[in-house]
C-alpha cells in the first residue's frame, strides 16, 4: 500500500537534545556514585536510548547502594537535563527543514508522534521553530496515549490524526523501542540515530528498521519518492 503520510519521534529524531538526556543522566548517576562513561551507560542501561527517563534512573539506581529514593534519583535527573537544556541550541537537525519542505511540496501529510510531555514538548516545538510547521492536531505527546513505546499507540494515533491507515505511515525513529513501536501498529519505519555506533544501529536494525540515515540530508526529495511504494 502506498505511504501517505510520514511520522516522526521529536527528541533525537528531530531535535537533539540527547546530550542534555544523556550527559544529564551521566551527571545524575555520578552523584549517586555509579562513575559511567557514555560507551558504558550505552551497554550497560538498555533504556538509555529512547528512554523513558524514569526506566533510565531504576536501571542508574541498580547500580548504586540503593540509599537514594528513585523519586529523588528522577528529580536529580530532571535538574540535571533542564540545567544542560539551558545551554543548547533548540534547532532542527541539520536538513529536516529541507526534508519537511519536501513532503509540503508532494502533498504527503506529517505528524509528530513522540512521548515527551506536553510542557517541555510545547517548549521544545517553539524553541525550534516547529509549531509553525506541525499543528497541534498531529502532534501526539505522552499524555495522548495510555501505554508508551514499544507499545504501538503513538503511531496508531499519528496514523488516525493524519486520517491514514497504519501501513499508508511511514515513522522515522532515533531508538530501537521507537521503531518497535512503529511496527507494532503495522508501520514502516525508518532508523535515523543520533549516535552512528555499531550497537546503535544494530538495535534500529534488529527492531525492524528497513533502512538506515545518519542526516536528513539524505532523504532527499528523489528519497523520499522512492520511499511512497517501496521504502
Amino acid at each position: 500500500m502506498a505511504i501517505l503520510g510520514f511520522a516522526f519521534d521529536l527528541e533525537g529524531t528531530v531535535i537533539d537534545v540527547e546530550t542534555a538526556h544523556h550527559h544529564g543522566h551521566l551527571a545524575t548517576a555520578a552523584e549517586l556514585g555509579v562513575m559511567l562513561t557514555l560507551d558504558e551507560a550505552l551497554q550497560k542501561l538498555p533504556h538509555f536510548i529512547g528512554g523513558p527517563d524514569e526506566a533510565i534512573c531504576e536501571e542508574i539506581w541498580r547500580f548504586s547502594d540503593q540509599t537514594t529514593s528513585l523519586a529523588t534519583i528522577i528529580e536529580r535527573d530532571k535538574f540535571h537535563y533542564h540545567r544542560l537544556l539551558k545551554e543548547l541550541p533548540i534547532v532542527p537537525r541539520p536538513g529536516f527543514l529541507e526534508c519537511s519542505a519536501h513532503l509540503d511540496r508532494l502533498g504527503i501529510k506529517k505528524s509528530i508522534g513522540s512521548l515527551t510531555g506536553t510542557i517541555e514538548a510545547n517548549t521544545l516545538l517553539e524553541r525550534s521553530g516547529l509549531s509553525k510547521i506541525f499543528d497541534r492536531s498531529v502532534t501526539v505527546l505522552r499524555e495522548d496515549v495510555q501505554n508508551i513505546k514499544p507499545a504501538p499507540d503513538v503511531f496508531l494515533e499519528t496514523a488516525r490524526r493524519m486520517g491514514i491507515q497504519p501501513n499508508q505511515q511511514l515513522v522515522f525513529e532515533d531508538s530501537s523501542r521507537g521503531v518497535q513501536a512503529a511496527r507494532a501498529a503495522g508501520s514502516l519505519a525508518i532508523g535515523m540515530p543520533v549516535y552512528h555506533r555499531p550497537e546503535v544501529i544494530a538495535s534500529l536494525k534488529t527492531a525492524g528498521a528497513l533502512h538506515i540515515f545518519m542526516d536528513w540530508h539524505e532523504i532527499s526529495e528523489e528519497k523520499i519518492l522512492s520511499f511512497l511504494d517501496h521504502p
